[in-house]
């Protein structure tokens, strides 16, 4: 195992901050092949474990991250941010397991809890069932089993090249991004050629590469997992179907309802980092 440590435009972003956050970027090369980085939000033993959704990277927790304040670690999913990626462009969440496992592991002490949001969820749920001493508590955020949006529609393959990060964003919109700018601005990047394209690889996949994410056969590894604890954002993606499901299958589970917003969810996990 290689590792290696720099610091990432997270550290620029927030520099003028009173209390500006020490924040790096690490990454490591694991047995499974290629690396995982990880953006580091202070410089003691990361309390907390993050994996983010499909098509984003670790600096999506950035916000929760800055109204949490503390030691944690965000993962960038293989295949995300500055992950690698892989050849086959299989990134189902049970394939993804072994990788986050040696990952997380490196990074964190084994009782950190993992936090997993959408897709990283599903991704963290993975890992609990094959790996179940290698983290602490499983936290979900907005996502269970079969609830995924069915195949990649947000990112179609293959998505275009973009002449500007402007024209990235302006596509984000057109498929439902809200938040469009910063997801540009975080997710694009410029070959030499100048063109944008996207660093995850969901928009380049290969022809023959599974684009089903969501694996509701997880079901029966959740409810294995000890006293998983859901967090629902209100209006949400899980609807009243799911989340019975989830109370009747998982009935050592705690569900949580919080409002919209970063603070909301940094005030729900800032006790699990005790």
């Amino acid at each position: 195992m290689t590792t290696g440590t720099d610091t990432g435009t997270a550290a620029d972003e927030f520099a003028d901050l009173p209390n500006a956050p020490v924040i790096q970027r690490r990454w490591m090369t694991v047995v499974t092949g290629g690396h995982v980085g990880g953006v580091f939000w202070h410089p003691h033993k990361p309390a907390l474990v993050l994996l983010h959704d499909a098509g984003a990277s670790a600096r999506a927790w950035d916000d929760v991250l800055l109204a949490l304040d503390r030691p944690a670690v965000a993962l960038d999913l293989p295949g995300h941010g500055r992950s690698s990626r892989r050849v086959r462009g299989d990134y189902r969440p049970r394939r993804l397991a072994a990788t986050l496992e040696e990952a997380a592991r490196s990074f964190a002490p084994t009782d950190a809890p993992l936090v997993g949001w959408g897709f990283g969820g599903l991704a963290a749920i993975a890992l609990k069932a094959k790996f179940p001493h290698s983290a602490g508590r499983l936290v979900l955020v907005d996502a269970l089993p079969g609830t995924l949006s069915p195949g990649l529609r947000l990112w179609p393959t293959p998505s275009p090249e973009f002449a500007t990060r402007e024209e990235a964003a302006a596509w984000l919109t057109e498929h439902g991004d809200a938040d469009a700018a910063r997801t540009a601005r975080l997710e694009a990047e410029r070959a030499e050629d100048g063109t944008w394209s996207w660093r995850h690889h969901l928009g380049s996949l290969p022809p023959d590469a599974p684009t089903a994410l969501d694996d509701e056969t997880l079901w029966e590894q959740l409810a294995a997992v000890p006293a998983p604890l859901l967090v629902r954002t209100e209006d949400g993606p899980l609807d009243a179907a799911s989340l019975d499901r989830f109370r009747t299958q998982v009935p050592d589970g705690d569900v949580v309802t919080v409002h919209p917003g970063p603070g909301a969810l940094a005030d729900i996990l800032r006790p699990l980092t005790h």
